[in-house]
């Protein structure tokens, strides 16, 4: 009896021994049970890591890799981490399939298991993937497969970088997936030599196409600033406007004198300080309200000064609205419906958080900030014409400048403050619950 007793058993741990092995791995990729087969073995701490390694390799072949990845996350990190020690080789190997489809499916594998490696295991994963994705760069290929390049690329991080500048400084390859990957991961000195290759493709090029402005944009560094800057004050109207939109896209402070000087300079071109105003919104800061608020107090050009109160308002929101309302010239002319369109306007677009700030410009010393105040209570917000700034709340407050008896230079006859607020409070006093 004894004897049949360690007759099965030695039978049972024979069985067990064939039931994972390399060879059955393989044949389970083929059978309709093999993955499961497969997901257990994996999963099976008594199996040896190497055939686990076997098993989760097989199952990434056989389209089972969103399996394998749940099932390491749940492996604890020692057994885990000889499992991966095993699967890198595999995976490498796998690469190096001829068919694209099982070569991709290998090298995603390889970027799964990545974030488990010990940090001389990523450096060889690091190693095999960036040859990898340089290939497809080369061809413009950013996608396909479970990960993206991008997503590659970010896993990577910084020792990115080199392979990626390389590949800018090659005037045949396609920049704009480079360039998106290289803003994420660059260091200054990166960022910097990535950008003169631009500059040296935008320069060799007759006329710089929009997606390479957009490029020197997204990338910046001194070259490229210097580069845009230069365009933006010397170039053509063409080139000066394409440069300032590509300057937006990132926030420089050291910008803000240069685009001061530009939207504050009558003479220079109008589409070009149009948008130098947005490079300015972009750096925003207090200077840049400063600036905005110098602007609208001393240009002759009331379109400019209703420009950079626009801008104001977007740099220092309600904190801007009086400064910016004080700064218009007592003596200039000012259409009401201009007044409405713009300055008015721009106030809704802020919301309820310029309550407060209105509240204060009631009481403003000049005439056109408490008019501005006094309509913008009454004014819609948005397209919701039953939506307003103000409120029966605000009605007793308004109310007060009924005897004001100021006026707006270029308003009709007799069209006082203190008409409009009578009139606007009336509105207001009918809101209730507003």
């Amino acid at each position: 009896m004894q004897r049949l007793v360690l007759a099965l058993v030695f039978a049972l741990a024979a069985a067990g021994c064939e039931r994972v092995s390399s060879e059955s791995i393989a044949q389970w990729k083929t059978t309709q049970k093999g993955p499961g087969k497969l997901q257990d073995a994996l999963k099976d701490s008594s199996v040896a890591p190497r055939l686990r390694a076997e098993a989760a390799v097989a199952l990434v072949d056989i389209n089972m890799a969103d399996e394998v990845d749940q099932a390491l996350a749940a492996i604890p990190a020692n057994n885990r981490s000889e499992i991966v020690k095993n699967a890198v080789p595999l995976f490498i190997a796998g690469m190096s399939d001829p068919s694209v489809p099982k070569a991709r499916g290998a090298r995603d594998g390889l970027f799964s298991v990545r974030p488990y490696a010990d940090p001389d295991d990523q450096k060889q994963i690091d190693a095999v993937l960036l040859p990898s994705i340089e290939k497809d760069l080369r061809e413009g290929r950013v996608s396909g497969g479970r990960h993206s390049v991008d997503k590659l690329l970010a896993g990577i991080g910084p020792a990115a970088a080199p392979m990626l500048v390389t590949l800018l400084e090659d005037p045949r390859v396609p920049f704009p997936g480079v360039v998106d990957a290289l803003e994420r991961v660059a260091d200054p000195a990166a960022r910097d030599r990535g950008g003169l290759a631009l500059v040296k493709r935008a320069l060799a090029s007759p006329e710089i196409p929009v997606p390479l402005w957009r490029a020197m944009g997204t990338l910046g560094g001194k070259p490229v600033t210097a580069f845009l800057v230069q365009k933006a004050t010397t170039g053509s109207e063409r080139d000066a406007v394409s440069a300032t939109q590509a300057l937006q896209q990132r926030r420089d402070p050291s910008l803000l004198p240069m685009a001061l000087r530009t939207v504050g300079d009558p003479k220079a071109n109008k589409l070009v300080r149009d948008e130098m105003f947005g490079l300015v919104e972009k750096i925003g800061g207090v200077e840049a309200q400063q600036g905005l608020v110098r602007i609208i107090a001393t240009d002759s050009n009331e379109t400019m000064r209703y420009r950079a109160y626009e801008a104001a308002l977007a740099v220092g929101k309600g904190a801007a609205i009086a400064p910016a309302l004080e700064a218009f010239p007592e003596k200039a002319s000012y259409k009401k419906q201009d007044v409405l369109d713009f300055l008015v306007k721009d106030i809704t677009k802020l919301g309820p958080e310029a309550k407060p700030a209105l509240a204060k410009v009631l009481a403003s010393p000049s005439a056109l900030a408490r008019m501005t105040a006094v309509l913008a209570h009454e004014a819609p917000l948005g397209s919701d014409a039953r939506r307003s700034l103000g409120g029966a709340a605000d009605a007793p407050a308004v109310l007060k400048l009924a005897g004001d008896k100021g006026t707006v230079r270029g308003f009709p006859p007799g069209d006082t403050v203190g008409r409009e607020a009578a009139r606007v409070a009336a509105i207001l006093q009918k809101r209730v619950g507003s």
